[in-house]
């Protein structure tokens, strides 16, 4: 008795079914939209202006110092302060990094958290500050293990260099803000930059821009102000940029969580990144199922 096997087209499952409405997609525009709405709009006190009053101190030494490779300054006097000044400014730069992650990661998931002109406010700064403190040394390892890999990649050619950087880029996210070491983020970084370049291309390009936009801003006004001394003009720079990175630090923030709660919310082996350039319906490249019908019924049902 012959058997007529059919197959019949089964519905996409739609992206509503594989997150929850508080999952919104992966863009790197919608990561830094989310940034600027946080630190300028809900909180730029402990966003923005905390942190560039910690850097202040180590900015401005570093501003009043004669130049290491100016006049008088190559004496071990000098090179021991512009070290202390280095270093000090690195732990600052490392424990309000590790804080703003803490900060982002706070609203993540809370109502009207995800979305620009939300209300939602973020948790305590002492808080968050606490908990930095605690991950400041695995970040600090974390940094500088990437760094080289990055160097060391890039000893050998451009593109792994680059490579290496696109794969490692979320490794200090992991570090921050999951209980594991360095290895276990790098890992973790190298599985969500999967197939995600277009994107991190994107966050790199939104940043450089950003950055790039603060140093043409102070070269203009070195130009128009041309009374005004070029040292003067660095000084501005590294204070506007220190607002800046904090921006851009919530950016990458949202971009990782984002990464994860997809990770997370999508069935094994379906793919886990939302397709179309705007990101905004379902699974990248997912077509209607198959499901092979035998006489009538789908294969494995009772009497089939």
């Amino acid at each position: 008795m012959s058997r007529v096997i059919t197959i019949r087209r089964s519905p996409p499952r739609p992206f509503s079914a594989l997150s929850s409405p508080r999952r919104l997609p992966i863009s790197a525009r919608h990561a830094f939209a989310l940034a600027f709405d946080l630190a300028v709009r809900r909180d730029p006190l402990q966003s923005l202006w905390v942190p560039l009053l910690l850097h202040a101190p180590w900015l401005l030494l570093q501003a009043l110092l004669p130049a290491v490779d100016g006049p008088g300054g190559m004496n071990a006097r000098n090179l021991g302060l512009h070290s202390v000044i280095l270093v000090g400014d690195l732990l600052v730069t490392l424990l309000v990094a590790a804080m703003l992650r803490f900060r982002a990661r706070s609203i993540f998931g809370t109502p009207g958290g995800l979305a620009p002109g939300g209300s939602s406010r973020p948790a305590s700064a002492l808080e968050c500050y606490a908990r930095a403190v605690r991950r400041v040394p695995w970040l600090f390892v974390t940094e500088l293990v990437r760094n080289a890999a990055m160097v060391v990649a890039g000893l050998f050619l451009l593109l792994p260099g680059i490579w290496m950087g696109f794969r490692l880029s979320l490794a200090t996210e992991a570090v921050v803000l999951k209980p594991m070491g360095p290895i276990a983020a790098f890992t973790r970084s190298y599985q969500l930059t999967a197939g995600r370049l277009e994107r991190w291309l994107e966050m790199i390009a939104i940043s450089v821009v950003v950055v790039l936009a603060v140093l043409f801003s102070c070269a203009l006004g070195f130009l128009a102000l041309p009374g005004t001394s070029w040292s003067l003009w660095a000084t501005v720079a590294l204070f506007l940029l220190a607002l800046v990175m904090s921006v851009i630090q919530y950016a990458w923030t949202f971009f990782y969580l984002h990464l994860e709660d997809l990770d997370e919310s999508a069935a094994p082996g379906e793919p886990r990144e939302p397709a179309g350039p705007g990101d905004a319906v379902g699974p990248a490249g997912a077509q209607p199922r198959l499901t092979v019908v035998e006489g009538g019924r789908r294969r494995g049902d009772a009497g089939g």
